[in-house]
Parts: structure tokens; C-alpha cells; sequence
């Protein structure tokens, strides 16, 4: 009868090496390892980090890189973060954030991306008020009239172009007379304070604030909470969006660097 392997399980010997030798291979960083440092590094004679290291650079786990050829990290290792990151797994990477705000605030929380000019809904946790917002993961809204949008645009290099296009293509349902004033003062308020506003342009009664998370490897993503204007006053949109950051800074993925603040 066959059992799982327990922490007191000793590894499979070829393979905890192989582990071992890319792992000493990635703390290297960019300027990578000769043979010799590796093998001294890990304690693994020469002869046998070599083998490993042809395996390992077979599958593309490994490469020599540079004059000196030393080895670096392959380009296997950063398919399969952006397949993790992609996003179908975006939801389970940030649902610890999620729930925790949910719990910290009581109010409807999303996760979204851009999706050309539009932002899409990936995940939502909904509070146990007996008031609150309806929404649906799947979900499509434009940029200009979403915090989750105004966010992903503080977050990228400024473009006041892109900024005017946004705005004018909004649609006509959703658009507030000033709405082209109001996007540009929302984005260029996010990339001061660190996190974005919308008070009932995209939805009469409804205000959210949101904060946006880019990485170099996956998808740039949004975090909003969203509930009734009533309650969303000034000082609680600002509140929940430090709070947004704080929690972001302790539970979003490694891989995911909080939007800088101008203040």
C-alpha cells in the first residue's frame, strides 16, 4: 500500500540535487554561476552537477548565458509563473487578500483586469450585509467610469492621449457629462495618494475605490471594494483605500509591487 511522503520522507536523491543546483543557479540572479562556484556552493561533486546541468538545461530550466558562460535561470521556470499568473489562477493567487478585505470591510471586493478598454471582472466576495451591490464575475465596464480602471491607468506610464481616447469612447450609458475631467483628475489623484476613486459614474449610487498591482511576469490586476454612495463617504473611501494598500503590502502574490504614491 502506497502512502503520501511526509516532511521525515527522504527525498528522491537525483531529484532533491537537481532542486538544490537550480535554486543555488537562481540566487545568483542575473549574472548567473560558473561550474565550479555551483558545485562549491551546493557540496555536489562537479561530475555530478554537470549531469544535473544538462538535464536541467535540456528541459530549459538552465541556459549559459553571456561571455563568461555562466549559467542562469532557463526560460521554463518563467512560462510556468506566466501560466500560474494567467488569468484563470489569478482568483486563487489573490483570494487570501480578497477574503481579508472582505472581512475587514463588509462590502462587495472584485478583482479585475484590463481587458483592451475594458476592465473585467475576475472574482468578487460579497459581505453578509443585508444591504449591498450586485455584481457578476465575467463582468465588462470601461475604463474611464471604474475605479478598477482608473487604477490599472495611474499604475501604467503616464499618456495623455490615451487618457482623452478613454474618456471619449466611454459608453453613453455610463457617460457623466464631465466625465473626461473626472477620469483625468481620478487618475492623476491615484498616482499621487495611491489609490482610485469612482463616486457614481459608472453606476448611479454605487462607489468603490481600488488600488492596482503590476508585475513583470503576469498580468497587472485591481483590487476594488465597492458599496451603497451613502456609506462610501470621502472619509471611508480614503480610509479603505490605505487599507487596501496596507493589506496588499502583507498578502498580495510575491510577484505583484504595490503602484508607488507621490505623497
Amino acid at each position: 500500500m502506497e502512502t503520501e511522503p511526509t516532511s521525515e520522507t527522504p527525498p528522491v536523491t537525483s531529484l532533491d540535487r537537481a532542486l538544490v543546483v537550480l535554486e543555488t543557479v537562481a540566487t545568483a540572479g542575473p549574472e548567473g554561476l560558473a561550474l565550479g562556484e555551483i558545485a562549491a556552493r551546493t557540496g555536489i561533486n562537479k561530475g555530478s552537477v554537470h549531469r544535473l546541468l544538462r538535464g536541467l538545461a535540456h528541459r530549459e530550466y538552465v541556459a549559459r548565458d553571456g561571455e563568461d558562460r555562466n549559467y542562469v535561470l532557463g526560460e521554463a521556470l518563467r512560462r510556468i509563473v506566466r501560466t500560474f499568473g494567467a488569468d484563470d489562477n489569478l482568483p486563487l493567487l489573490f483570494r487570501p487578500l480578497l477574503l481579508e478585505l472582505s472581512r475587514r470591510t463588509e462590502e462587495l471586493v472584485h478583482l479585475g483586469v484590463l481587458d483592451g478598454r475594458r476592465v473585467v471582472y475576475l472574482d468578487k466576495i460579497e459581505p453578509e450585509r443585508s444591504v449591498r451591490v450586485w455584481s457578476r464575475v465575467g463582468r465588462r465596464a470601461h475604463i474611464a467610469s471604474t475605479a478598477l480602471g482608473r487604477a490599472l491607468i495611474a499604475a501604467a506610464p503616464p499618456n495623455d492621449s490615451l487618457l482623452t481616447s478613454y474618456a471619449e469612447e466611454a459608453d453613453p450609458d455610463h457617460a457623466h457629462p464631465a466625465l473626461g475631467d473626472r477620469f483625468r483628475d481620478a487618475v492623476n489623484t491615484a498616482r499621487r495618494r495611491g489609490w482610485a476613486i469612482e463616486n457614481q459614474e459608472n453606476e448611479a449610487g454605487i462607489a468603490c475605490v481600488s488600488i492596482a498591482l503590476t508585475s513583470t511576469t503576469s498580468q497587472d490586476v485591481a483590487i476594488s471594494v465597492t458599496g451603497p454612495a451613502e456609506r462610501m463617504t470621502t472619509d471611508r473611501l480614503a480610509e479603505i483605500g490605505a487599507l487596501l494598500r496596507e493589506l496588499a503590502a502583507d498578502l498580495a502574490p510575491e510577484e505583484y509591487t504595490l503602484m508607488p504614491t507621490a505623497e
